[in-house]
């Protein structure tokens, strides 16, 4: 009499295959996760920019965005100063440490935001500001912000400085 079912020697070596294929496949997911944070991060961002920029023109006012590179964070209020009093913040994000500035995710490159003659290599905080008119202010100019992961992959972030156009752009 024959029983049906599997040995014990066929379900290991089974077991074996799938351990071998899941330890092939799991650094590339880590990767692809990575990759699709810090395409969120970029996305996130270039909204958050598009936002602020509707508010000014709406309001016809002045708005603000204070990158803190060395946080991992950043925020928008009203008005052009980057001192922000409690309750003035329309917006705050803080960035995982998979997908941020570059000394936030542990990589050397200092340069995380460069908005007219400001850049993170001289302060951690810097500013971008928006006019009534949607357009960059006199002052901060358009810029880029970069965003990285852990495994070096970039994100730029670019405010042209006529027209405050914002778009996204991988970095090669």
């Amino acid at each position: 009499m024959r029983r049906k079912g599997f040995t014990l020697l066929e379900l290991v070596v089974a077991m074996a295959i799938v351990v071998i294929l899941a330890t092939i496949a799991v650094p590339r997911l880590d990767r692809y996760v990575a990759r699709v944070r810090l395409r969120f991060a970029g996305m996130t961002l270039v909204q958050d920019l598009r936002n602020m920029q509707t508010d000014a023109v709406c309001e016809d006012s002045f708005y603000t965005i204070v990158f803190v590179t060395n946080e991992n964070r950043y925020y928008f209020r009203q008005g052009t100063k980057s001192y922000a009093p409690p309750g003035t913040v329309r917006t705050e994000r803080s960035l995982s440490r998979y997908a941020g500035f570059p000394l936030a995710v542990g990589k050397r490159t200092p340069v995380s935001a460069v908005f007219g003659p400001q850049t993170s290599m001289v302060s951690p905080v810097v500013t971008m500001s928006f006019n009534g008119m949607g357009r960059p202010a006199s002052g901060s100019g358009g810029g880029h912000v970069t965003f990285i992961n852990p495994y070096g992959e970039r994100i730029d972030v670019i405010v042209t400085p006529v027209d405050g156009n914002i778009r996204m752009a991988w970095v090669q």
